[in-house]
């Protein structure tokens, strides 16, 4: 198993004013899976290309257990990339494509039988040795491939949004697999996704990126529950931002006026009746969504958004409601 150090990564393409990663710095443990979350160009597959050497930084270091890799060639760094579509050799089988990186390695046959025998146990596809790639499906495809990148044991498991492509019930099959096949090589991985619920899923702890660096990095449950900075909180879908004195007075937050609070829309209740904690306001807007209800609630020049699972009651466009904040509930952030 490997530690991973990114010590002060800067990157900048030409052409280009702003940098893609700016001081960017990272440090993982042995075995763990970090999720890198962020929107299109927030650096996240520059990153992977950094590491596995395809980009070289500007300045800043990349640390395979305490030694810099930054000098040794790409192929023997010891990191796989696997992408979002599965590039696999058409013309070779599904056997010949997970051996190739032994094969390179001077591996035997016997040991190259054995060992494609052995991943596609892993990966749930027994006896698919002789099909082509034309012959699989998506998810199929990237099993292959998975097993393909682990074949060799690497030292670090680079995925850069290996199942944006699939369909729904195949992501989420895929995304067991891939965490279980992970945990049983106890392999380090970094992986990326702009997918919350996948990086929540999936990894150890989660990373989000914004313009080029990290502005948090915790447990999913964590980040999800109480993300410390306005920006993290808005990432990670809190849109209710309230000063001390918005506060309804009962609130023993409302007691610092000079605070910033937030709530998760789901954490707030939206009811007919007056009771602690709680605001009138008047529904701008009330959308059934299947598994839950979602509302939006005009309080003075503010707008509440809240989101209660069924059974959950509808109310009309103009409707007074009582907005219940829990107080509980409520978190302090950090502008």
């Amino acid at each position: 198993m490997t530690t991973i150090n990114i010590l002060s990564l800067n990157k900048t393409y030409l052409n280009q004013s702003a940098p893609v990663l700016k001081d960017f710095s990272l440090s993982t443990n042995d075995g763990e899976m970090v999720a890198l979350l962020g929107p299109s160009g927030s650096g996240k597959s520059t990153l992977l290309k950094l590491i596995t050497g395809i980009e070289r930084p500007d300045s800043g270091d990349i640390q395979f257990d305490g030694s810099s890799i930054l000098n040794i060639e790409p192929n023997k760094r010891g990191a796989v990339l696997m992408f979002q579509k599965s590039y696999l050799f058409p013309f070779l089988s599904v056997e010949e494509n997970i051996g190739f990186g032994l094969k390179v390695q001077g591996a035997s046959s016997e040991t190259i039988r054995a060992e494609v025998k052995r991943m596609l146990n892993l990966i749930g596809l027994p006896g698919i040795e002789r099909r082509k790639p034309g012959q699989l499906s998506g998810g199929e495809g990237q099993r292959v491939a998975l097993a393909r990148a682990l074949v060799t044991n690497p030292k670090l498991l680079l995925l850069d949004e290996p199942l944006s492509s699939l369909d729904t019930s195949v992501r989420m099959n895929l995304q067991e697999a891939i965490r279980t096949i992970q945990r049983e090589f106890g392999v380090t991985t970094i992986f990326v996704t702009h997918d919350l619920g996948e990086a929540m899923a999936m990894s150890d702890r989660m990373a989000l990126l914004l313009n080029g660096g990290i502005v948090a990095l915790d447990k999913p449950e964590n980040l999800f529950h109480r993300p410390r900075s306005l920006a993290a909180a808005r990432f990670m879908g809190v849109s209710t931002f309230l000063n001390g004195d918005q506060l309804p007075v009962k609130c023993e937050a409302s007691l610092s006026s000079e605070k910033i609070f937030a709530i998760r829309p789901e954490h707030i209740r939206i009811q007919k009746e007056a009771c602690k904690d709680s605001i009138q306001g008047v529904v701008s807007d009330c959308v059934f969504r299947g598994e839950y209800v979602e509302y939006q609630v005009a309080i003075d020049e503010m707008t509440v958004r809240a989101r209660m699972t069924m059974p959950a009651q509808m109310f009309s466009h103009g409707e007074q409601v009582y907005v219940n904040f829990q107080s509980e509930k409520l978190f302090e952030i950090h502008w």
